[in-house]
């Protein structure tokens, strides 16, 4: 306890004999100058740039065909001291014009101006701005669904492909902005989609594109991509032909033609020889001609076959006489 006392007086006394020391009068003497020197300078003139947001309210039903600026930049000047208590009392600088019913319009220099002085305090004065006129062009604001496209670069790995089509949901946009703009689109494009050596369904979500013109707005800005992915396989069967255009007595060689394909695993067993059309067909065709061929013309086929080949192209044909046979009585 004695010794934690004289610690306490020891300290005092050292205090006492700092303050009464050359080196205290000349740091209170530096410390008294220098708070004379900020208030001097702190009471004179500054420039100084203040960055204001310009909002404007539309009529209704009404849209820019462009977007106007949508900031303004002012060079004021002031003391020190306004400009502190101005940016203080104003964190959030924006200015606000009501437009009219006109198409077509503009917002003058000085009338910029006057929106600005309305923020600040008298001392603070505008020497500048940004801008000399705000054009403003209006029209009607209108409303279109255009169906969105996929915009792609999809590579599968070897022995797969797609199952189905794509599927995007939703599969269109509604388009907001000004009717001479938004007439002229008729479709929306996402931004691309790269996929390499897929082997699996994907199902991803895609951004739209971002419009160009800053007035027209979608009511979704993302789209969900289904991509059906499964294997594939050679299929083979034996296809018979049909003859149009000719006699019954005619006959063809061979009476029917080996056909393969590829299709997906999920619809191999979908596939039959009833799934393909193949026709000889005679019309305009001499039947007592030397030759006596006709290519074989493959008419109707699935939609998810591919690689579709068959063999032969061509058939022969030739008559068949019938006999009769004759009955003799005694």
């Amino acid at each position: 306890m004695q010794s934690t006392a004289r610690m306490k007086k020891l300290t005092k006394a050292d205090l006492q004999r700092f303050y009464n020391s050359d080196r205290a009068i000349l740091i209170s003497c530096i410390f008294i100058a220098l708070v004379f020197w900020l208030l001097v300078k702190m009471s004179q003139p500054f420039p100084t740039t203040i960055d204001y947001d310009i909002n404007y309210k539309l009529p209704n039903g009404k849209s820019f065909v462009t977007s106007p600026p949508s900031n303004v930049r002012a060079t004021v000047t002031g003391s020190g001291w306004d400009l502190i208590s101005s940016g203080f009392r104003n964190r959030e600088n924006a200015i606000q014009f009501e437009l009219s019913e006109m198409a077509s319009q503009g917002i003058e220099r000085n009338t910029v101006i006057d929106k600005i002085e309305q923020t600040l305090p008298s001392d603070i004065a505008i020497q500048d701005i940004s801008t000399d006129y705000i054009f403003i062009q209006m029209e009607e604001e209108s409303e279109k669904k255009v169906p969105i496209i996929l915009t792609n670069n999809i590579r599968l790995s070897a022995q797969f492909q797609l199952a189905d089509s794509i599927v995007l949901i939703p599969d269109s946009v509604i388009l907001t902005g000004p009717f001479t703009e938004v007439a002229e689109i008729e479709f929306w494009e996402t931004k691309p989609l790269e996929l390499e050596e897929i082997k699996k369904s994907q199902e991803i979500r895609l951004d739209l594109k971002v419009p160009q013109n800053r007035e027209i707005h979608l009511s979704q800005d993302k789209v969900m991509v289904q991509v059906p992915v499964e294997q594939f396989t050679e299929k083979s069967l034996f296809v018979p032909i049909q003859v149009r255009n000719g006699p019954d007595s005619l006959k063809i060689f061979p009476e029917m033609v080996k056909l393969s394909c590829v299709v997906g695993l999920s619809k191999f067993n979908m596939v039959n020889k009833s799934s393909f059309t193949l026709v000889a067909d005679l019309k305009g065709i001499p039947l007592n001609a030397k030759k006596n061929t006709v290519p074989v013309t493959l008419l109707q086929q699935p939609d998810f076959a591919r690689s579709i080949n068959y063999q032969p192209k061509s058939v022969e044909f030739f008559f068949v006489e019938t006999v009769q046979d004759s009955t003799v009585s005694n």
